[in-house]
């Protein structure tokens, strides 16, 4: 028996949409309340090759009192100027999604003292990205 996405989770997702418009936003739920999500084509910008990528994490049920972490993105990403990506990113990594796994860089970026008002599943993935994008 499959359990349907929480609304909190929905609302969470609905944003991660608007924010993100004329990107495609694939969803699978994970059968607990929760969902998987993928946001493609967003740009990290001309320090990495591929410069887009990408990006996919899961909202648990616990959400909005759990975090949302880790983040992935593709699997042959890498610095433009040749340096070694090093942690917090985590290579051979898969991205376990229910219709099958996709090979992927973890980033691993938790947030230990977050608010769960204010640290919504979109300002988490914002943060994640301006962290990337600033390495």
């Amino acid at each position: 028996m499959s359990v349907a996405i929480k609304l909190e989770v929905t609302e969470a997702i609905n944003e991660v949409g608007a924010s993100f418009p004329g990107h495609q936003v694939d969803i699978e739920p994970d059968d607990q309340g929760g969902a998987f999500i993928r946001v493609h084509e967003i740009d990290l910008g001309s320090a990495y090759k591929p410069s887009a990528t990408w990006v996919g994490f899961q909202i648990t049920f616990q959400y909005p009192f759990a975090d949302v972490y880790p983040h992935y993105i593709r699997h042959d990403i890498a610095r433009a100027d040749g340096k070694v990506l090093v942690t917090p990113f985590n290579h051979n990594q898969t991205f376990a999604l229910p219709s099958g796994g996709v090979s992927a860089v973890m980033v691993s970026r938790s947030s230990k003292r977050r608010d769960p008002v204010t640290d919504t599943a979109v300002v988490k993935l914002a943060k994640v990205l301006d962290w990337i994008r600033s390495q």
